[in-house]
């Protein structure tokens, strides 16, 4: 029987093309489209070519100074701060008269670049005109100190040296960017795609007045949820797969520095058994919850009001996981809701398999899980909540 009515609920969630549409297909192309907007972000444009705007005064040397970036053209203007303020040039460089041809010379030379360095592309150009001169500067150090015969070396008391952990010595920066982008995507498109079936299947059968009809007929209620809710669940857990094997396969074929983050090693095993353990648990606790607040609610539009602040829960743990190391997290962080999903996923993706905390994010999202259709289940089995 349960088999039955579940089938009879999967074809009656497919028929609704047009929500299918809106609530599972343009979330899965949003998020696809994060995929390259931080792979461009990844990505040194060396192509493209900024302006900096300099005085008549410094023309000639500059040009000769700066010959060797070829992604920095130096335009002269009469007023290059103005020129930076209309929006014609990145950063203006001001200097006074003969600047260029003293740097080797003992007195101390100024320069200013005028920018808004809140811009990232200017913040860029600034950053690449002062290595520059830094660079320059310590050639200059380096000519001095020879001149009077004292080893450059006696300016260093020690040095320091940065080592990365075995599980970040190599493609860090895609590693950092798919541990946050990854579980996202994964929560976001597990309830975006549970929302509409869990709302349409309990608030909406009330609004329609279709869900008296459905408890007159002699099938127990406890069959009617539990088919109800594994309806929601394989939704959910579809999106889910779906939107993860859809960013997997941009990345892969259609990026060069993220797709670096994906390697394969010994335990992938283990990382796909949990994680397919994962997307099933997640999508039945989050059907769990969603069938919880639809049955609360009188309509659809209120259940959508109620299930708002779980669309933001499944977004918030990205805000805390992007500043933590991959070792920094505790004990509470595998067993808190959303937060758990996000931090195990990032742990796997650095290839760490600690099987103390997969058993504590999946035991503990299967507790969740547990508590939530039990509340489901007294309140559905109450009149007042169903009609």
């Amino acid at each position: 029987m349960i088999w039955n009515m579940y089938v009879k609920e999967m074809k009656d969630v497919f028929r609704d093309r047009r929500t299918l549409l809106m609530v599972v297909f343009l979330p899965l192309i949003l998020l696809s489209g994060l995929v390259f907007f931080y792979e461009s972000l990844m990505s040194d444009d060396k192509e493209e070519t900024y302006t900096v705007a300099i005085p008549h005064e410094l023309s000639e040397e500059g040009k000769v100074f700066f010959s060797d970036m070829s992604n920095v053209e130096l335009e002269v203007f009469a007023q290059p701060k103005d020129i930076v303020d209309e929006g014609e040039a990145s950063v203006a460089l001001l200097a006074e008269d003969g600047f260029f041809t003293s740097l080797g010379e003992e007195e101390m030379s100024g320069v200013t670049l005028y920018g808004d360095s809140m811009s990232q592309n200017v913040s860029y150009v600034m950053n690449m005109i002062e290595s520059k001169f830094a660079q320059v500067e310590q050639s200059i150090v380096n000519s001095r100190l020879e001149e009077k015969n004292i080893d450059e070396s006696i300016l260093e008391a020690f040095t320091v040296e940065r080592v990365e952990p075995s599980y970040n010595d190599e493609n860090g920066d895609s590693l950092a960017l798919i541990s946050m982008l990854l579980p996202m995507v994964f929560s976001i498109a597990i309830a975006s795609g549970s929302t509409s079936a869990a709302m349409d299947l309990f608030a909406g059968e009330k609004e329609r007045k279709t869900m008296e009809s459905l408890l007159m007929t002699p099938v127990d209620r406890n069959k009617i949820l539990i088919s109800k809710w594994l309806t929601i669940s394989t939704i959910g857990a579809m999106t889910g797969i779906l939107a993860v094997v859809l960013i997997i396969i941009e990345t892969l074929f259609f990026t060069e520095k993220m797709k670096e983050a994906f390697s394969v090693n010994e335990g992938m095993t283990i990382v796909i058994i949990t994680t397919l353990a994962m997307t099933l648990l997640f999508a039945l606790f989050i059907a769990a919850l969603l069938m919880l607040i639809s049955i609360v609610a009188k309509t659809i539009k209120e259940s959508q009001s109620y299930s708002t602040p779980v669309s933001l829960l499944t977004i918030a743990p990205m805000f805390f996981i992007t500043s933590m190391g991959v070792k920094e997290f505790t004990f509470m962080d595998f067993i808190l809701p959303f937060m758990n999903l996000y931090a195990i996923l990032k742990q796997l993706l650095y290839g760490i398999i600690d099987i103390t905390n997969i058993a504590l994010t999946l035991g503990s999202t299967a507790i969740y899980i547990l508590i939530l259709f039990a509340i489901a289940r007294v309140l559905f089995m109450k009149d007042r909540w169903v009609l």
